[in-house]
């Protein structure tokens, strides 16, 4: 079935759709679709509306091969409201790929990225754009490693309107390891809206999940993540934490988190906390000569640098930590 009659088998998302549960659906417009599809690969098992969206759109794809070995950095932007990429990384490879806004305003914009992850390869993937207005924004990325490859996903969200990021990540072969940093600063009626689906397909695969929150004014954020552990996957190591820090009474954060777990021998943890700026904290720099304001914006400034320290001296480190300041 090609993505375009899936779609429409599919149909809008609805309240009761559990891939959805913290979006305000209402606000996404019916799309119009071509007449037929121009990708013929079968997606009859694929459920999530955003993913098939940009292929029955027939966005044209952007095919990006990075060979064995190699060692290579790529900035990725897509031109138009529906975008579709494609990257296949070699065995051994190293690479750094950062992923810009289209800035064009549209009623929505939808992008796909299928990454296939070669054994030993070692990816960045990340994101830090400046705040925009981009009214509503879906990013989809369904990716797929291989023996002792090694990705690392970060991405600091910020600007006036509604995104929804959602991952699909496999990892098919010993020693895959995914790791995924996010930072949410949101502000009036900003949404932030993550979906994470982590398959534990092989033993000794291992995934990391670090999401922080800065909420003022009325915005929103929620964080579903699913870790699905098969039967016979030793020793997979699995872990996730959510920090929110509320800087208004009306700014709200939804956490769900979900473990699917069919054998014994793994471990498996998740934690979430929700607060204000530490007041001991405050008290101790404002009891030294610092002004509040500052004091306070030193706080948040510490508390989002270290969403991202632990990352490796990298291209994607130095960005993400520029963006901050």
């Amino acid at each position: 079935m090609d993505a375009l009659s899936r779609i429409k088998q599919l149909g809008m998302p609805r309240r009761n759709d559990e891939l959805w549960t913290f979006f305000p659906i209402a606000k996404i417009p019916a799309p119009e679709f071509p007449d037929a599809c121009t990708c013929d690969e079968d997606f009859s098992q694929e459920t999530d509306f955003a993913a098939l969206l940009p292929i029955a759109q027939n966005a044209r794809p952007m095919v990006r091969d990075i060979p064995d070995g190699a060692n290579e950095m790529a900035l990725i932007k897509c031109n138009n409201d529906f975008g579709h990429t494609v990257l296949n990384i070699g065995k051994g490879a190293k690479a750094s790929i950062e992923i810009l806004d289209n800035k064009v305003l549209h009623a929505l914009d939808a992008e796909r990225f299928d990454i296939n992850v070669g054994e030993g390869a070692d990816v960045e993937i990340f994101f830090a754009n400046p705040a925009n207005d981009l009214p509503l924004r879906f990013r989809h990325f369904r990716i797929s490693q291989a023996a002792k490859s090694t990705v690392r996903f970060s991405a600091i969200e910020r600007g006036n309107g509604i995104s929804r990021v959602s991952i699909d990540t496999f990892l098919n072969a010993e020693g895959a390891n995914f790791e995924i940093r996010t930072l949410n600063v949101l502000s009036g009626n900003a949404e932030s809206h993550h979906r994470l689906h982590i398959y534990h397909n092989a033993p000794e695969t291992t995934s990391t999940q670090l999401s922080r929150n800065l909420l003022d004014g009325s915005s929103r954020a929620s964080y579903d993540g699913s870790v699905i552990v098969g039967n016979g996957c030793t020793k997979a190591n699995s872990s996730q934490l959510v920090n929110t820090i509320l800087l208004s009474e009306d700014s709200s954060v939804s956490v769900k988190p979900v473990l699917k777990i069919y054998h014994d021998d793994v471990e498996c943890t998740h934690g979430n906390t929700v607060g204000e700026l530490d007041a001991e904290q405050m008290f101790y720099l404002v009891s030294r000569g610092i002004p509040q304001e500052t004091a306070k914006k030193m706080l948040i400034s510490s508390f989002a640098k270290e969403t991202f320290y632990p990352l490796p001296d990298s291209p994607a480190k130095k960005r993400l930590l520029q963006n901050i300041q």
